[in-house]
């Protein structure tokens, strides 16, 4: 593979917007800058790399477009800027945030982002939530950059904007920031680069995911995005970005042509003490992405992240999702791949009974996982005594230490999450049904017609050769389907 020649750049604020001229459908005429932001594009022994630069440079080589030169430049700002007002730029690598998508086009997705909290272990912070990350005395961020907007839309006022990511990796080994939120990959890779001792950081909180892309300016001709987007998939099921994501981050799964999203959410889906993903749900999951020639990559993401992601992203899928009215048309349906009863619990010993739903109305306080239907379901009935958290696992707990009085959970999740407690699941009564759901693949509205009729149809195959029944039973052994 050629590389494509790189020009290091200082980008002027002052730049003209381009005059009317006909239309360029090569990509020949393309500005491609890309910013310093290690592993995805950094120069090194006078060599552009990194794994958004050797896509790129491939997607070049598929095109034949010869001898073109990627601007690099450590003013993100400035770049995001042209890439706006612009009419023939291309800037990798862009994270696809709402804000951002209907201002540009976009060619991807190239990477998964992991932004949070990094810190030093000396400092002894420990962080368990955004509230917890408002009372550090300092973060620093990079200037332009959406992990800045993510916090002071959460109404952050312990902000250090920095020019540059190295400025900002400095500062918290030098000690004059408490943390540094940003890309966690390029934060420890940033560090590696500048000589620190990358041993003496701490992941402190792992806030959201972004999926990063290649954007246009809007000036482009669509034909170019569709060719560049045609290239990359091609690039992806052959193997090749894969095979770049070994060489900069060994063991990290790179991006798909359909980018999958599930939470912990046992039994259905969870992560198993050896780190790998299991649950009904995801070996339904796999069984079907088993029957269809293209590839996939599975995140677990807290749900609302997910389900925000999928909500955004072309050609994203999000499983298992309870099938409402008021998501129905936010989603395109493939199931459903399980049932269940969203239910009241409460301790054993608890003198609590409940006969009909008005009374857990008069409960002091009732948990349940933020963001699930369940909790919207509470919401539209009039509750006004619930209280959310991020994961089920979460929910069971504060049920058993009393922080709550009841619980409103899946009936098929309590021995799973009982086990991972260390209770009994006889510690906890199911003292009233609520409703009863059936959970789907939820894909982005904007997925590929192509990718939808595969899918369908694999599921439609498992469904009547009896590999569904298998999983099913497996999990299920006392639940008829």
């Amino acid at each position: 593979m050629k590389r494509a020649a790189f020009i290091l750049i200082t980008i002027f604020s002052g730049f003209l917007i381009s005059s009317c001229k006909k239309e360029d459908v090569t990509g020949k005429n393309l500005r491609i800058i890309c910013e310093e932001l290690r592993p995805y594009s950094y120069v090194e022994d006078n060599t552009l790399k990194g794994i958004s630069t050797d896509i790129t440079s491939r997607i070049l080589d598929l095109m034949a477009i010869q001898n073109m030169s990627v601007e690099v430049t450590t003013d993100w700002a400035t770049a995001y800027s042209l890439l706006k007002y612009s009419d023939n730029v291309a800037l990798f690598t862009t994270g696809l945030t709402a804000d951002r998508k209907d201002q540009f086009q976009w060619v991807g997705p190239i990477t998964m982002f992991s932004t949070g909290f990094v810190g030093l272990r000396s400092s002894g912070y420990s962080i368990s939530s955004i509230d917890d990350a408002m009372k550090l005395t300092s973060i620093g961020v990079v200037t332009g950059y959406p992990t800045v907007t993510m916090l002071q839309d959460q109404g952050f006022k312990n902000l250090v904007i920095y020019n540059t990511l190295t400025e900002a990796v400095s500062a918290l080994y030098a000690g004059t920031v408490s943390s540094v939120f940003d890309i966690s990959n390029s934060i420890r890779t940033t560090a590696a680069a500048n000589g620190k001792d990358t041993g003496l950081l701490s992941e402190l909180y792992t806030y959201t995911s972004v999926q990063g892309f290649i954007a246009f300016s809007k000036g482009v001709s669509p034909k170019i995005i569709a060719s560049w987007q045609e290239k990359l998939d091609q690039l992806k099921q052959s193997g090749f970005v894969q095979d770049v994501y070994k060489l900069y981050l060994p063991g990290v799964k790179a991006p798909g042509l359909i980018t999958i999203y599930t939470e912990e959410n046992p039994p259905q889906n969870y992560k198993a003490a050896d780190g790998t993903l299991t649950g009904s749900s995801v070996e339904i999951v796999n069984a079907i992405s088993q029957l269809i020639p293209m590839s996939v990559s599975l995140n677990l993401e807290s749900w609302n992240d997910a389900i925000q992601q999928v909500q955004l992203a072309p050609n994203s899928m999000i499983f298992s999702t309870a099938r409402t009215a008021a998501r129905e048309n936010r989603f395109h349906w493939i199931g459903p791949v399980c049932k269940k009863n969203y239910c009241f619990f409460v301790r054993s010993n608890s003198t609590t009974h409940l006969g009909v739903i008005s009374d857990a109305k008069l409960l002091t306080s009732i948990g349940v996982p933020e963001g699930w239907a369940s909790e919207q379901e509470l919401k539209d009935q009039g509750f006004t005594n619930i209280q959310s958290w991020p994961t089920p696992q979460i929910v069971f707990q504060k049920l058993m230490d009393g922080t709550i009085q009841a619980a409103v959970l899946n009936d098929i999740a309590i021995p799973y999450l009982a086990q991972q407690a260390g209770y009994q699941a006889s510690e906890v009564r199911n003292e009233l049904v609520l409703s009863y759901t059936e959970t789907y693949m939820a894909f982005s509205l904007d997925t590929k017609d192509l990718y939808m009729q595969q899918w369908e149809q694999a599921y439609t195959t498992i469904m009547g050769n009896g590999v569904f029944a298998e999983i099913w039973g497996k999990w299920y052994p006392g639940i008829r389907w």
